[in-house]
């Protein structure tokens, strides 16, 4: 079985994006782990109604990061202790050493993150710059590993429009493992309940997620089986 690690920038990144993915692999029976940056304390969702303060957000993100980890089967989480909004000014030897250390020590076969510049949000873009150069001095010692970046919404479209190998698109079906991504989307309630189909009918909310989820893979061999991150 292989190792999995996601590289994020806030709890809930490993969930809104790629849940569906890591609930599939972990009933694969993979290794998952998850590096979260910061605790998204400076996130403008407090809960509706209002669950916590300026000053308490980070920890009940944090808690309810856990909770999400749990639901859908990750084996290890790893808070680097970052503040949020100001991973871009981390020094760069400083976070990618953290980073290289973190893949010597857990030896992943993949490492999902976000890319520079299409990650959108400057922390999503600097964690992915990060990781980026942290996997090209890891996989020196490990050649069989392969690096790949989340790819959503007008990412997506923007990826489709980046050159590119053939088959470098990878389409993960998730239909089987919605519910899984439906209970760590309500683990992170401050930042889902203002979303009321996702607090109504079970059902109905899980019917209502996508069916697939999407990565580029940028380094690393290519696939032998499609619609996976592992042989």
């Amino acid at each position: 079985m292989a190792t999995v690690m996601g590289v994020f920038a806030h709890p809930d990144d490993e969930t809104f994006i790629a849940g569906g993915t890591f609930a599939r692999l972990a009933a694969e029976g993979h290794r998952l782990v998850i590096a979260c940056a910061t605790r998204g304390e400076m996130g403008r969702r407090l809960g509706v109604p209002l669950r916590a303060t300026r000053e308490s957000l980070g920890a009940l993100r944090e808690q309810e990061l856990r909770e999400a980890c749990a639901a859908l089967g990750v084996s290890r989480l790893v808070l680097l202790g970052y503040r949020d909004k100001e991973v871009e000014m981390v020094p760069e030897d400083e976070g990618v050493s953290r980073l290289e250390s973190l893949f010597a020590e857990e030896r992943p076969d993949a490492v999902i993150t976000f890319h520079d510049p299409l990650g959108g949000h400057p922390d999503h873009a600097a964690i992915g710059r990060l990781a980026t150069s942290a996997f090209a001095r890891y996989r020196r010692m490990n050649e069989g590993a392969r690096l790949f970046y989340l790819a959503w919404g007008d990412d997506l479209a923007a990826f489709r429009r980046y050159p590119q190998p053939a088959k470098a698109l990878v389409e993960v079906d998730v239909r089987a493992y919605r519910r899984q991504k439906l209970l760590a989307f309500r683990a992170h309630r401050t930042q889902s309940e203002l979303d009321g189909a996702i607090w109504g009918s079970e059902e109905k909310a899980v019917h209502r997620m996508r069916h697939c989820e999407y990565f580029v893979l940028s380094q690393g061999p290519s696939l032998r089986r499609p619609g996976t991150l592992t042989d």
